[in-house]
């Protein structure tokens, strides 16, 4: 990529900021007042500096989430692997107290299964090691980019050779009546697991509005803990995202056998309280009530874009990036779920961190060597308390498309294993594994690469054993097939297997007609 191209925008509003070189970056930091910091991942207290003095603060991050955290380490890294004397100081920025933790492991903390401890995505030796400077429990206040200085909501003033957003998102909150009681609550951090726990072990009778994976998540470890759960869903189905008819019906199903509650095509009113503030129930658009004593909202989140919207950088839903994670402004970078590239938003782990491998090539290499984000199709494998799901492409189809779409169907009537792929002109366009997930890289291989499956689509639903597509061209059928492929036919008889017209007809009451 020229370097024009690494330098633009995507955005034709956006003005493309000029990167000075880390060269020019150091002169900048040298006339500055260098500071020194403690390693402490949850003591705020580590730049007391009078609120006169500007701090240099080199590389600052703003955030110290999972993108945060992860580019501190591997920018560090990278510049202890070529020993470079030209190296910035890092400085990364937590506003919760808690450093660098796995969002995704909070769900068995919830449970009960893991303690807190065991998110930590690096030890604290780590940061030390590297001479990250770490100030935690305090946030961002404003960003001058003009003068490259940044306020600390404790007074303190940083001023930065180079910035990174990685603010992450914020939790959705539905803003129907007294959606602010005290009972009311997320499920994003620490603090909201230490309260909905303590609900959960009083026994109380609690809902999830929202039946995504996050509700599910949270419903499923709140009844583990003794809380009395039902998941309010606004769709005809949980997870309906990510699953078909089919495999929801199996996870419903599951979640019935954990004594978790569903209300689905369900729409939410109002929460009720009483005299003193308490919640009592949810009011539905239907006139019922159902009773409940707390209340979580699993509804999905936004782009947390307030620092950098209110600095004058380029936002739109988020925080605008270039393919090398460029904002708007000079010597100002973003990553993770706060950008938003080619009105694109992000969400899942692997487009993260390949942005944060992006942002390390761009801070530690010559423009001859970074390496640009590219979008890629993504699968998703989900595990909902346990229970394995894959879905990768497309597999929800509009009234002209469902005709020329053919399905093949895999069941295992004695387990939840459910298998369904959607075929089109003799290609994979998508898949939806439930129970066991192992061949879904296989399938999304197909997906992406949009092989034609036409020698193979009779074993296709088999897996990769029985469709190598080099072998079976060489007619050498007999070196790919395992060999279990013998128990594997007994086994299939006692399986359902189907293949439709269409995607409409596959469904789990629909193939036990079929067979």
């Amino acid at each position: 990529m020229s370097q024009a191209a690494a330098t633009s925008m995507s955005s034709p509003s956006t003005v493309a900021p000029t990167d000075s070189s880390i060269d020019d970056a150091k002169n900048h930091a040298a006339s500055t007042v260098n500071a020194t910091a403690t390693n402490s991942l949850s003591d705020s207290s580590e730049f007391q500096l009078p609120n006169t003095v500007v701090a240099d603060a080199g590389v600052v991050i703003i955030g110290a989430g999972m993108a945060g955290s992860r580019l501190a380490i591997e920018l560090a890294r990278a510049w202890q692997s070529v020993d470079s004397n030209d190296a910035l100081s890092i400085t990364l920025i937590s506003k919760e107290p808690q450093v660098g933790y796995n969002r995704i492991m909070l769900s068995p903390v919830l449970a009960g299964e893991k303690e807190f401890d065991a998110t930590y995505l690096y030890d604290k030796s780590d940061y030390k090691a590297l001479g990250i400077h770490v100030i935690a429990g305090v946030a961002v206040a404003s960003i001058d980019t003009q003068h490259q200085r940044l306020t600390l909501d404790d007074g303190q003033v940083l001023s930065y050779a180079k910035l990174v957003l990685a603010t992450g998102s914020t939790a959705k909150v539905i803003p129907f009546p007294n959606h602010d009681a005290k009972a009311v609550h997320v499920f994003r951090d620490l603090a909201d697991v230490t309260a909905l726990t303590e609900y959960a072990k009083q026994g109380k009778t609690g809902l999830v509005i929202g039946g995504g994976v996050l509700g599910l998540e949270a419903a499923c470890a709140l009844a583990k803990q003794g809380g009395k759960m039902t998941v309010i869903h606004v769709d005809d189905y949980v997870l309906n995202q990510q699953l078909d008819l089919p495999a929801a019906e199996l996870l419903q199903a599951e979640l019935a056998r954990r004594d978790v509650g569903l209300e689905v095509s369900a729409m939410s009113k109002s929460i009720e309280v009483n005299d003193a503030g308490d919640v009592t129930g949810l009011m539905m658009n239907d006139g019922r009530r159902i009773p409940a004593d707390f209340i979580v909202m699993a509804v999905g989140v936004v782009p947390n874009t307030v620092v950098a919207k209110d600095s004058g950088i380029e936002v739109n839903r988020g925080i605008v990036v270039d393919d090398c994670m460029h904002t708007s402004a000079p010597n100002v970078y973003a990553i993770g779920e706060c950008v938003e590239l080619n009105e694109e938003l992000f969400g899942m782990v692997a487009p993260v961190n390949q942005q944060v491998d992006t942002l390390v090539t761009v801070l530690s290499s010559s423009k001859e060597s970074w390496q640009p984000y590219v979008s890629k199709p993504l699968s998703l494998k989900l595990k909902v308390s346990g229970v394995s799901a894959f879905s990768a492409g497309q597999i929800a189809f509009d009234e002209a498309e469902r005709d020329e779409v053919e399905t093949i169907v895999y069941r295992q009537l004695d387990s939840d294993h459910y298998q369904c792929l959607y075929i089109k002109d003799n290609r994979l366009v998508g898949a939806v594994l439930y129970g066991e997930v192992t061949e879904g890289g296989f399938y999304s291989q197909l997906i992406t690469e949009q092989t034609d499956i036409t020698t193979v689509k009779d074993d296709l639903i088999y897996g990769e054993a029985y469709c190598d597509l080099q072998a079976l061209q060489e007619d050498d059928v007999a070196l790919v097939m395992p060999k279990q492929a013998e128990s594997d036919s007994v086994a299939k008889n006692n399986n359902t297997l189907a293949v439709t017209d269409s995607a409409d007809e596959a469904s789990s009451e629909q193939l036990k007609e079929v067979v």
